[in-house]
């Protein structure tokens, strides 16, 4: 008999660091990626030296900065970073100390990971992710069947779907289809209360997150709980349940998400300032402060889809979906982020609060090996 029980906790085994980013080195172990695949204002950086000539990336004493720039000679666009790892992992224990974490209107951030193959079937981890002034939730997405066990979501506390109703009242089901019409948003299961991107932003802390062959969390450590474990550099994930914000059951959910170890490839690790696009701009009227920001938001013509004169002063905008049509002229969040006049002040906007401000990234692994759920075969 081979391998251990299903769900065992594999994270009795031993971890020591293998990559960390930190100091006047901190970029070193990352590639800068231009491609924008979300529709977006964000025009972004294709290297270290662009980003730090754009003003989107720089090293500020002990920590790295993240944040967007100036104005790109794009139309409605502006310059921001979007990072990942050169390196990728299959099993890992992953720590991120945030010392500040972006937020606004108009600003889409994500820390997440993304599988080294074809979308989403490599599988996706969204670890930090949220638009505008709203909350921040992680989520998981891939293109194959994989719907989570309800009990074992919420084995350590509640944490409810928040992608229950986008994907037409079904529960935990990682299957993932974009498009204007599509319900299948992926799996997100959520410690309660939700914070918004500001009570984020003021909350330093490390996020982690731990992979195994049966299942991921995620964690929220504040600053002053950090572990002594974590500090010394032999991080023992078993001891910090506590600090759980998402948990996903991939190898007690076998029976409707099959061969568990495999719903997700090598990841790599990635950073990223979206600016307006498929979630940012289409919700703009859902926040009362956003959308008081920018040109004067106009609901009727949002919800008939209405052509507006956005040229003429006072200048009108209504909340436009890239997915279902182009127009960025159109769309408040891209007049408000790109600011073609600087009549809403937005980049000293942007410049206060939308940034990351990060103290050291480390990525540790174990020797030990990696057990994963029994299977049929092995009895």
């Amino acid at each position: 008999m081979r391998g251990g029980a299903p769900g065992a906790n594999e994270s009795n085994a031993s971890y020591s660091l293998d990559w960390e980013a930190s100091g006047e080195s901190f970029f070193d172990g990352f590639d800068f990626l231009p491609e924008d695949g979300n529709h977006g204002a964000a025009d972004y950086v294709s290297s270290y030296a662009d980003a730090q000539l754009a003003g989107v990336a720089r090293i500020s004493g002990s920590h790295a900065i993240l944040r967007p720039g100036r104005r790109s000679t794009k139309a409605f666009k502006r310059m921001s970073p979007k990072i990942a790892t050169k390196k990728s992992w299959k099993h890992f224990l992953a720590a991120v100390h945030f010392k500040h974490l972006p937020w606004g209107c108009g600003v889409w951030p994500s820390f997440f990971t993304l599988g080294v193959g074809e979308w989403p079937a490599a599988g996706e981890m969204d670890i930090l992710e949220y638009v505008n002034d709203g909350t921040s939730m992680t989520s998981f997405h891939t293109s194959k069947e994989c719907r989570l066990d309800e009990a074992k979501v919420n084995k350590y506390r509640s944490m409810p779907d928040a992608n229950y109703k986008g994907n037409d009242n079904s529960n935990y089901n990682c299957l993932t289809k974009y498009c204007a019409t599509c319900k299948s948003l992926g799996c997100a299961p959520n410690a309660m209360p939700f914070l918004t991107s500001q009570q984020l932003a003021d909350r330093s802390g490390v996020v982690a997150m731990e992979r195994t062959a049966s299942f991921t969390k995620i964690f929220f450590i504040p600053s002053w709980a950090i572990p002594a474990d974590l500090d010394a550099g032999r991080p023992r994930p078993e001891a910090w349940d506590q600090w759980i914000i998402s948990y996903y059951p991939f190898g007690d959910s076998e029976s409707t998400c099959p061969e568990p170890d495999d719903i997700m490839a090598k990841q790599k690790f990635m950073f990223q300032i979206g600016l307006c696009g498929d979630w940012a701009s289409k919700v703009w009227g859902d926040s009362a402060v956003c959308s008081r920001m920018g040109p004067s938001f106009d609901e009727t013509a949002t919800k008939d889809k209405r052509f507006i004169n956005s040229t003429s002063k006072p200048r009108r905008c209504r909340a436009v979906d890239p997915l279902a049509e182009n127009a960025p002229e159109q769309d408040c969040c891209h007049q408000f982020i790109t600011d073609a006049d600087g009549d809403y002040r937005s980049a000293q906007y942007l410049h206060e609060n939308a940034f990351f401000k990060i103290a050291w990234f480390k990525v540790f692994t174990t020797a030990t090996p990696i057990l994963r759920p029994l299977n049929a075969s092995d009895l």
